[in-house]
């Protein structure tokens, strides 16, 4: 009787598994370095007035391992989006400035922070100005700075964190996988995790994470930043006002042809382009920044 008492409270174990459902484990696979910026402070970064250097968890920005922020951007619905844990800070605001691999500008946007640390989000422009072309070029790798203002009037005192960000293509298969779970953001997340799509990821895990925060500091931990994965999100998604830049097609150059993630780039004056296309010279955050990426 012992035994068949047993046996039964294991198929009732079994069955309740079931029942429940099939479970999701939202780890992000490994990725392969490209050559990004680490996820933390520039070590080269002379900015410490308003970042207490020994302060933990730092400025982070959330990311794989290799610092790029893959999406598949235009072909979902989700939010093209760029997350932040900012510590307590005496900065001024902070500013995020896109690249292409050419180092020609195509966006930037100021940004006020929170007045309490926490993760923070900040959404890109899913589209350029003709409002037709996705953001970004499939295949191609661009870069982007957050810099942190600690002085307006001398931007050499900025702390800055970089990476990159890289357009997936969707497969009509994995567009009705999705479809196949539109009730399930769980299940789509973890679908997400699976083809590499990190902005997706932990866009959807950051929606989930007031019902599922396991689901969160799963994802996190899978990439390393299991202490960020405890802090709060602060504030509401920060938007950007203002389109993509329109893109020019470069020729390509001997030693970089065009599409590598290598090419050279020309900030003029370590300066960066406005919409117009004139230079300008109010910051060497950028130049800073692409240099340490080509070294």
């Amino acid at each position: 009787m012992l035994i068949r008492s047993r046996c039964i409270q294991t198929l009732l174990a079994v069955v309740m598994v079931a029942a429940a459902g099939p479970s999701y484990a939202l780890d992000f696979p490994e990725t392969r370095d490209r050559g990004a910026p680490a996820r933390g402070p520039s070590l080269a970064t002379r900015g410490q007035i308003c970042l207490d250097p020994q302060m933990r968890p730092s400025l982070t920005s959330l990311l794989p391992h290799n610092a790029i922020a893959t999406a598949f951007g235009a072909d979902t619905d989700i939010p093209l989006s760029l997350w932040f844990y900012v510590p307590e800070t005496g900065a001024a605001g902070a500013e995020l400035t896109v690249v292409d691999e050419f180092g020609d500008e195509i966006y930037q946007q100021s940004i006020d922070l929170p007045d309490t640390p926490g993760t923070i989000q900040v959404t890109l422009p899913r589209y350029q100005t003709n409002g037709t072309t996705p953001t970004f070029t499939s295949g191609s790798l661009y870069y982007w700075d957050f810099a942190l203002i600690c002085d307006p009037s001398d931007r050499g005192d900025d702390v800055l964190i970089g990476g990159g960000i890289q357009r997936l293509d969707a497969s009509a298969d994995f567009l009705a996988e999705l479809d196949a779970v539109v009730d399930n953001p769980l299940a789509q997340a973890e679908l997400y995790a699976a083809a590499g799509a990190w902005q997706e990821t932990i866009t959807l895990a950051a929606g989930l994470r007031p019902q599922n925060p396991e689901a969160w500091a799963e994802l996190l931990s899978s990439v390393d930043l299991a202490v960020v994965a405890e802090q709060p999100i602060v504030g509401q998604p920060i938007v950007g006002q203002q389109p993509i830049i329109e893109q020019n097609e470069p020729e390509p150059t001997a030693d970089a042809p065009l599409g590598s993630p290598n090419a050279p780039v020309a900030v003029p004056n370590g300066g960066t382009l406005d919409a117009s296309g004139a230079a300008s010279d109010n910051s060497n955050d950028l130049q800073r920044l692409l240099e340490g990426i080509n070294q």
